[in-house]
């Protein structure tokens, strides 16, 4: 796939995508520049807003929340005021404006069921004279690869990790990292009442007991030269279901996939440098999965990352 990026660029991208807290010296000899070039280059991919953000993707269920995808079609006369509604709600993570059946999908987070449905009744009720359909359904399972569009392989081996709970202080540290993944120790050290090294120990436990699954970038991916869709496939041999995660896990332009609780459908993402292109991948899955169908597909634009939802960290001082 084609990118609107050179060399350098890419290399830097490939590298943070994997591991948005890279230091600086090992992102330079990842990208073969040196550190001054390689500050210069982020520095620029972020004033030309192809990075949103520096993303630290986060276990919300060990930290007591489940979340459910939503998907809304509306009226366009207060498009712009529900977006912008979106963007700024505390209880809403990844946000996605659409172009085709829906009009917006996004995630909302509570510590159950009962709340997750109470905050999108708040919503609907403030904008139900604009909402013209919608669907809600409890997440599953949600895998992001993203670094696919750099040519990266992923791995879907499932990680052991150990038992922990996480106390005040772990929870400080994930509230800073979901804000910024590159926050570096000496500003940690300003907000939570450790030393570096404590801190240091602490991610480290995070990450080896899956609180913490991974560093990451948010990209407009638009501004790459690339176009993203989202597509529902229905199940209807669900004993098929893993087969069919597997091979779009390793399908090379498969960026997300995302499993629901009950449903016979999953979603995922697809990235293509040419619409036109679109019809014929689709008719590669679903010739390799025939008691399959495809039911929609969605133009897409990610307006809100993959990072916890504001609410999860709340009480956090």
């Amino acid at each position: 796939m084609k990118l609107n990026l050179d060399a350098t660029d890419i290399k830097i991208l490939r590298a943070m995508m994997n591991d948005s807290r890279m230091p600086i010296t090992k992102l330079a000899k990842a990208a073969r520049a040196s550190r001054e070039v390689v500050t210069y280059r982020i520095k620029r991919l972020e004033k030309k807003g192809i990075i949103k953000d520096y993303v630290t993707e986060i276990d919300t269920e060990k930290l007591g929340y489940v979340g459910a995808a939503v998907f809304v079609a509306l009226k366009a006369e207060r498009e712009e005021e529900f977006r912008r509604y979106l963007e700024s709600n505390k209880n809403i993570c990844w946000v996605g404006e659409q172009f085709g059946i829906w009009d917006f999908g996004m995630s909302i987070l509570g510590r159950t069921n009962q709340e997750v449905d109470y905050h999108f009744a708040e919503m609907y009720d403030k904008f139900k004279d604009m909402i013209i359909d919608h669907r809600l359904t409890m997440h599953k399972r949600n895998h992001y690869f993203y670094e696919k569009l750099f040519q990266t392989k992923v791995s879907m081996k499932e990680k052991k990790f150990i038992i922990f709970v996480a106390d005040d202080n772990d929870r400080k540290i994930l509230k800073e990292l979901a804000l910024n993944s590159r926050e570096d120790y000496v500003e940690l050290v300003k907000k939570v009442p450790l030393s570096a090294q404590a801190i240091k120990n602490r991610i480290r436990r995070l990450e080896q007991c899956g609180y913490i699954k991974r560093y990451s970038l948010f990209l407009d991916f638009s501004k790459l030269g690339v176009y993203q869709y989202s597509i529902f496939i229905t199940n209807k041999n669900l004993d098929q279901r893993k087969k069919l995660v597997a091979y779009l896990s390793n399908h090379p332009e498969v960026c997300f996939i995302c499993e629901y609780i009950g449903d016979q459908f999953l979603e995922f993402g697809i990235f293509v440098d040419n619409p036109y292109e679109l019809r014929k991948k689709i008719q590669v899955i679903e010739e390799a999965f025939p008691d399959n169908r495809i039911i929609e597909v969605s133009l897409q634009k990610e307006l809100v990352s993959t990072a916890p939802a504001r609410i999860v960290f709340e009480k956090i001082s």
